[in-house]
């Protein structure tokens, strides 16, 4: 497998308050061309951040699925019936804001997790006008975004034999968070 140098990209993760140590650190080459250093970098629909925080991803989907409503509105204007249009919610703008969660969710600050579930409650505030969010949700049998984000992630990882792996020790609240640990003291 050859390499593409043009497409290639660096990306530095660290968690320093300053940016000072790019300066230190070489720039790399593949076949005598150097490698762009980027803040961010798209990994299959994911968006990576040097710091590892999700701001960028949440923003891009978040834009994305906003996009995407504009679809749902003028449907709506076009005179399709409110269970169809949780149908397109449900098929084309949800999975916008759930793709790759099980990557993203367990690190997830409260104010990020509220950005994505603006777009739900548009999107549902828009078929079913002058009633509130949650009894819209209890309507057409639809979770918060986050508890969806939950589930995902616990189906992702079948414990099969419960309680007889020890719980890892966490010395931080970033690790804890990534995934398997968050996966192991969820799932018990």
């Amino acid at each position: 497998m050859k390499i593409n140098s043009e497409k290639s990209k660096e990306i530095i993760i660290s968690f320093a308050q300053d940016g000072n140590f790019r300066s230190t650190i070489p720039n790399i080459k593949i076949y005598g061309r150097d490698i762009a250093q980027v803040c961010h970098a798209k990994l299959l629909g994911v968006t990576i951040s040097q710091d590892l925080t999700w701001n960028k991803h949440v923003d891009n989907i978040v834009k994305k699925a906003g996009k995407r409503l504009y679809m749902l509105y003028q449907l709506k204007r076009a005179g399709i019936t409110q269970k169809d249009l949780v149908s397109v919610y449900v098929s084309v703008v949800r999975p916008v804001l759930e793709y790759a969660c099980p990557v993203w969710h367990t690190n997830l600050p409260q104010y990020l997790s509220n950005n994505i579930e603006v777009i739900q409650k548009r999107a549902l505030k828009c078929i079913f006008p002058g009633l509130g969010y949650a009894e819209i949700r209890r309507r057409v049998n639809l979770d918060t975004l986050n508890v969806r984000r939950d589930s995902i992630c616990q189906s992702k990882y079948n414990v099969r034999q419960h309680n007889v792996y020890p719980l890892p020790v966490t010395r931080t609240n970033r690790f804890r968070n990534s995934f398997i640990p968050w996966a192991l003291y969820n799932c018990q």
